[in-house]
């Protein structure tokens, strides 16, 4: 368990999910580049969200805008995974087009 999230990483994590299933998905990132994809510092924490993508029918990411044009340490998985973004009203309307360019749809809140 990291201590500092309180979340669970590691094969035993990742075997467990792998044996779920789940409908939608809402994954939080530290960062979101639509060439690179979703990112996270953490590469424990990259596996377990990777495999939780694996398992649900839909994936819809949740981040506020100052998280896009950013690249984290460890790949989670490619932007055209992503189903739907979450975000708030102070995204740049580049983003947005990127996000829309490659059927991602987005909820402004």
């Amino acid at each position: 368990m990291r201590k500092n999230s309180f979340s669970l990483v590691g094969p035993i994590a990742e075997e467990t999910l792998r044996r779920l299933n789940a409908d939608v998905l809402f994954l939080g990132v530290d960062g979101f580049d639509v060439q690179f994809g979703l990112s996270t510092p953490n590469l424990l924490e990259a596996k377990v969200n990777r495999a939780m993508m694996e398992i649900a029918k839909r994936s819809v990411v949740v981040c506020d805008s100052s998280k896009f044009g950013q690249r984290s340490l460890s790949l989670i998985a490619r932007a055209s995974a992503v189903h739907g973004v979450i975000t708030d009203r102070g995204i740049q309307k580049s983003d947005l087009k990127a996000l829309k360019n490659i059927g991602i749809e987005a909820i402004l809140v």
